[in-house]
């Protein structure tokens, strides 16, 4: 009897590293939270929790006046009308909402991930941009995806509401996001 609680045990803990090791590249239920970076390449940054759950129900836009609506982040879940240069890819007949998702006929939603993949994973091609201000085409890995999103946000909300400096991360401030790598 014994014997058998211990097989248990062990083929319910490999059942359970299974289920934590392999990240979904889509789904059509909302994540609280998600976990940026876990494989960070970084020595001196780690991983970065973000609370999706915060950013898609609180007045969490740069002015602070109203929810950040989806397209914000996931930004190829838009018609192709909509899609603001250097922005390429549409993969929505509609504009991604909540509403939308919860249709029995919706598409699911890409992690960032799907598509900003790591440095140096081959295994699809990845997105390459022409900004403005930038003499050469910018790769977006995973990494810059998140910086560029991340940041260019936090630092407008910084901008607009300057009562956020020091309870809201900006461009320069690493560790209130990142964990310590190690």
């Amino acid at each position: 009897m014994a014997l058998m609680k211990i097989l248990l045990i062990l083929i319910l803990s490999l059942g359970c590293f299974g289920v934590v090791a392999v990240q979904e590249k889509e789904s059509k239920t909302q994540p609280k939270e998600v976990v940026l970076d876990k494989d960070s390449q970084s020595d001196k940054y780690g991983e970065v929790a973000f609370n999706h759950e915060n950013h898609a129900t609180k007045k969490y836009s740069p002015d602070g006046q109203s929810v950040l609506t989806c397209v914000e982040c996931h930004h190829t879940d838009q018609p192709a009308a909509n899609l603001k240069a250097p922005l390429k890819t549409s993969e929505r007949t509609v504009v991604l909402t909540k509403e939308a998702l919860a249709a029995a006929d919706a598409k699911p939603v890409k992690t960032c991930r799907a598509c900003h993949l790591q440095a140096g994973d081959d295994s699809a091609p990845l997105p390459v941009v022409q900004y403005a201000d930038k003499p050469a085409p910018t790769k977006l890995t995973n990494e810059v995806a998140y910086h560029l999103n991340c940041n260019l946000c936090h630092d407008k909300a910084l901008a607009a509401r300057p009562a956020l400096k020091g309870k809201v991360p900006g461009s320069n401030d690493c560790l209130p996001c990142h964990k310590p790598a190690g």
